[in-house]
């Protein structure tokens, strides 16, 4: 799939009557591809597993592929933006600026403030660990300004923590997520497969759990990542 997004355009003019006309808009667009591929989890279950417990275990296995393959697929795409190497948009890559900036009162207003008009649904995706640091300094500020605007809060522990995080490495991300696209060629649900056949010989069921996904950032201007911020230097 190839998703088009505004690279540039300049303005509109203001036309008085009998004037020349305008100057012909310079539009160029980028292009994005997103391409698909298999996110996969799988187990073998003994068929005296399957026939002792029953139903029940079953639906659980199933809950757990589905479980893995949509945690997979949600990590890709927080490590996509997270890994982003460009801060500007390129011809074929929406570029993702960076704030560096410590957890703080602001660092989330800061963050927000480099967002586009388009922006509309934002949240702040983030490893829990890093939370106790925004509370420290909304402790510290004595509760007065809620450090997150409030805006909601989601998890992902595909994100560092802001203590174990490298200097100037990503460890929040503020933003509408409405900006990932995600294409599934052959629909949206999970596909399992049960074979009881080709193990039969060890007593053993194979289950298979799919999803045919692609994911990219396909719209400019409604993502910014915060960084940590490099500590001071001593001699």
């Amino acid at each position: 799939v190839k998703v088009a997004f505004e690279l540039s355009a300049d303005g509109a003019y203001a036309h008085s009557e009998g004037s020349s006309a305008p100057t012909e808009e310079s539009l160029t667009l980028g292009i994005i591809e997103i391409k698909a591929e298999n996110i996969k989890k799988w187990i073998t279950i003994s068929d005296e597993m399957m026939e002792e417990t029953g139903e029940g275990f079953l639906r659980y296995v199933y809950e757990e592929l589905a479980h893995q393959v949509a945690k997979k697929l949600s990590d890709d795409i927080v490590n996509g933006i997270e890994d982003c190497a460009y801060t500007t948009n390129q011809a074929t890559v929406i570029g993702i600026p960076k704030v560096n900036e410590d957890p703080s009162l602001v660092a989330v207003a800061k963050a927000a403030a480099n967002l586009s008009d388009e922006a509309r649904n934002l949240v702040i995706i983030m490893n829990r660990l890093t939370e106790a640091d925004f509370h420290a300094a909304f402790a510290a500020g004595n509760f007065a300004v809620d450090p997150y605007m409030g805006l909601p809060r989601l998890y992902s522990s595909a994100l560092p923590a802001f203590s174990s995080a490298d200097a100037n490495a990503t460890y929040a991300i503020v933003g509408d997520m409405d900006a990932v696209q995600i294409n599934y060629p052959a629909g949206a649900g999970l596909k399992l497969v049960q074979d009881p056949y080709s193990l039969a010989e060890k007593d053993l069921v194979k289950i298979v759990g799919r999803v045919f996904a692609g994911q990219k950032v396909v719209a400019p201007g409604r993502l910014v990542r915060l960084t940590k911020e490099a500590g001071a230097v001593t001699t």
